[in-house]
Parts: C-alpha cells; sequence; structure tokens
C-alpha cells in the first residue's frame, strides 16, 4: 500500500455524505459569523469587502435579464467552475475545494450580520419575509456550490503532502477522471439549483 493509499480519501465515501457534512460545516460557520457581525461590528462593515463588491457590480445592470445573466455568470461561471479546478489539488488527500464552503461561511454571515449588502437593505424585510428569502436564495445557492464541489473530489489530479510545499505528485491523468452516477447527478442538481438561484435572487432585486 503506498502513502497516497493511507491518506484520507473523500472519494470513497458516498457523494451525499459529503453534502452533508460540508453543508453542515457551512451552515454552523454562518451562523456563528452572523451572529458576531451582528452583536460585535457596526452597520455596513463589510460593504468595501471584495463580496460586496462583486454584488455592487452585479447590481449595476438595469435589465432584468442583464442582472440574471451577471449573476449567473458569477455563481456559475466563477464560483462552481473555480471550486471545481481546486478540487484537481489535494493537501493529504483532501480536496482544496473543500475551503471554498467554510470561507463562505464566515464571509456571507458577516456580510449579512452587519447588514452590508449593496443591492438590499435588510431592515427593508420583516423576519418570515426575510428567511424565505434567504433559504431561498442564499441557501439554495449555497447548498448547489457544496453539490458541485462535493460531487467533484474525484477529479483530483495532484498531490501535496503539506500546505507549504510547492511542488506536487501527479497522482492521475485527466482521462483517468470518471464520476459516479451519484455525483453525476449531484452536479447536474448543482447547476439547475445555481440557475434557480440566480433567477430567484433577480426577482428580488427588480421587485
Amino acid at each position: 500500500m503506498t502513502n497516497i493509499d493511507k491518506q484520507y480519501n473523500p472519494s470513497h465515501q458516498s457523494v451525499f455524505t459529503r453534502v452533508l457534512w460540508l453543508y453542515g460545516l457551512y451552515s454552523l460557520l454562518n451562523m456563528g459569523s452572523y451572529l458576531l457581525g451582528y452583536h460585535l461590528l457596526p452597520e455596513g462593515f463589510m460593504r468595501g469587502s471584495p463580496q460586496s463588491a462583486i454584488g455592487s457590480f452585479v447590481a449595476s445592470a438595469t435589465t432584468f435579464w442583464g442582472e440574471f445573466g451577471l449573476t449567473l455568470l458569477f455563481n456559475l461561471g466563477t464560483v462552481a467552475v473555480v471550486g471545481t479546478l481546486v478540487n484537481l489539488q489535494q493537501v493529504n488527500g483532501l480536496p482544496m475545494g473543500y475551503l471554498i464552503p467554510p470561507i463562505l461561511g464566515i464571509t456571507s454571515g458577516l456580510v449579512s450580520g452587519t447588514n452590508s449588502f449593496i443591492a438590499s437593505d435588510l431592515k427593508q424585510f420583516n423576519a418570515w419575509d426575510g428567511m424565505a428569502l434567504g433559504m431561498s436564495i442564499g441557501g439554495v445557492e449555497m447548498l448547489a456550490y457544496v453539490l458541485v464541489i462535493a460531487s467533484t473530489v474525484g477529479v483530483g489530479m495532484y498531490q501535496y503532502k503539506s500546505w507549504v510545499q510547492w511542488k506536487g505528485e501527479k497522482i492521475k491523468n485527466f482521462r483517468d477522471i470518471r464520476l459516479s452516477r451519484s455525483e453525476i447527478f449531484c452536479l447536474c442538481l448543482g447547476i439547475l439549483l445555481i440557475v434557480f438561484a440566480a433567477y430567484r435572487e433577480t426577482v428580488m432585486v427588480f421587485q
């Protein structure tokens, strides 16, 4: 058995197990950072962050389909594609795409906890409507990202022994990449949910 075989390999887990623990980790960090931002940071604290800047760029569109296209371009063309490409690299068997949900959990929690959205003010919604919007947009969007990332852990081609190692070991070629049926299902579902969340977000902004 090689050293690679002895390392943690998430591709041996069910894709649904990967989705559950990744989304659970995101949710825990998101709630914690929301409360941290709400209680300890001033309102609007995150409006200068890259996440808010991207929101401002998307909100600059003047037509419904223009904004929908920009939102979809960012959500699908950037986050989902970057998550898959980052999964090409692994550190001791851990796909580097696994870093994205925790990072988004912390940053999105701080943005919403400090009411730092550019395109909308959370105070205009009551708790009932706000929770429904949050679940049907941000919640669905993040579930989509997790589905895409969790279903593409098998694309890992380079293995690094530590976070400070600059040269990785190639463990497979591109032609050796295979996705199971359940992974393909989750990948397609993730893409569909990204489109749905982008549409819901555009509808909210234009209302």
